[in-house]
């Protein structure tokens, strides 16, 4: 039975063969099918859609969260890439729609939902607010929406409310408690640009609790979805990045340091096409036999980002080599609703997302091109100014 399902899959979604040439399509012709796909999440009722599902041809709902996940990197597009950005989206005011439609998810007390569908009625998460506040803040810089600015800061100001006297987030959250330092990063960002310092020292305070999780193997504990799981590069990447992130805002070396030495670790279990196992428990060890493809883009976003600060080289190799298996595994199809995409796990049938095309993993796809164009462009100009 299972047989048939994923021999159904192939036959309706994948052109297999395709998969095996993808890597002579150039970045930007990746970029475009990205966003391409991108296109087709956008839902009638407002936002994106969290993920397509093969298993069951559907999407589902729209998604708070990772719809400001894709107001960030759309930004930058507009600013930076227009003449891409205008062939895939045209006069569509497609940022504008999605903020709007964002803010219509905030409830009286602030929050926003922790996931998708029934946004009334369930319960927020810390580490999904944070995500959101870094949209807000963007969109408010860029175009000055003080409706933004106010969410943001209710968001924040619920956030602040739950945080623990350690600085760590227990309630309204999974078992992420170093991945909530993305939230810490976003709460960084907020106090720097609006000067109230109470958000700084929330981050602050939240960062140095997660550093205390940094074991003597150099990995942050306390970061899956749930207690009993092994922790996915996904979730892993969201640990280091928020840290490297706050670090470089607030010019820390200590807490850049920690993520040199848990980036460090993982640098020798990256195959040299790219693939690096999709879990990786306490000894930096996993007998998952699947790759986390947004884990991937994660994990190469933070390499990126430490690479341009640090200028050790051999970081943006690794992280070119993670980016690599993903550009390879991009999906091609007749489908669109799977051309263009990033499935959860490679194979598809792995132990993150299986069977899913979700929104977020496109996104950090996007914005590992995104690092590595800007690293690559660097090295070239740097010779002529020595």
């Amino acid at each position: 039975m299972i047989r048939k399902i994923v021999s159904q899959l192939r036959m309706r979604y994948l052109n297999l063969r395709s998969q095996g040439t993808v890597q002579e399509l150039t970045d930007e012709e990746r970029l475009i099918l990205a966003l391409k796909w991108f296109q087709q999440t956008l839902l009638p009722g407002g936002g994106s859609a969290a993920k397509y599902s093969m298993m069951f041809n559907k999407w589902f709902p729209s998604y708070p969260e990772t719809t400001a996940f894709w107001i960030n990197t759309l930004i930058y597009l507009q600013r930076e890439k227009k003449e891409i950005f205008s062939s895939v989206f045209g006069n569509q005011p497609i940022i504008e729609d999605l903020i709007k439609w964002l803010l219509t998810t905030q409830r009286k007390d602030g929050t926003f939902p922790g996931s998708y569908g029934d946004f009334k009625n369930q319960p927020p998460r810390v580490f999904n607010n944070g995500q959101i506040i870094f949209a807000l803040t963007d969109y408010y810089q860029h175009f000055g929406n003080e409706k933004c600015l106010e969410a943001a800061k209710q968001s924040a100001d619920w956030i602040l409310r739950v945080q623990d006297n350690d600085g760590a987030w227990r309630q309204f959250t999974l078992n992420q408690l170093s991945s909530n330092t993305r939230t810490a990063w976003a709460l960084i960002k907020l106090g720097m640009l609006t000067g109230e310092k109470k958000y700084i020292q929330s981050g602050k305070a939240n960062i140095n609790f997660a550093i205390t999780l940094q074991d003597k193997n150099d990995y942050f504990v306390s970061n899956g979805f749930d207690e009993n799981e092994i922790p996915s590069t996904h979730t892993i990447g969201y640990a280091l990045r928020g840290i490297v992130g706050a670090g470089i805002d607030l010019n820390d070396d200590h807490w850049i340091n920690t993520v040199e030495r848990a980036f460090k670790r993982i640098m020798p279990l990256v195959k040299e096409d790219g693939y690096l196992t999709g879990e990786l428990d306490e000894e930096w060890k996993s007998d998952a036999a699947f790759c986390c493809l947004p884990g991937n883009c994660q994990l190469s976003v933070v390499g990126f980002v430490l690479a341009s600060h640090t200028q050790q080289k051999e970081y943006a190799v690794t992280a070119s080599k993670l980016l690599s298996y993903v550009k390879e595994k991009q999906l091609l199809s007749h489908s669109p609703m799977v051309n263009g995409g990033i499935s959860g796990s490679w194979p598809v049938s792995g132990g993150y997302c299986a069977y899913d095309i979700p929104n977020w993993a496109s996104r950090f796809f996007v914005d590992a091109l995104i690092l590595e164009e800007q690293f690559k462009n660097r090295q070239e100009k740097q010779p002529e100014q020595n």
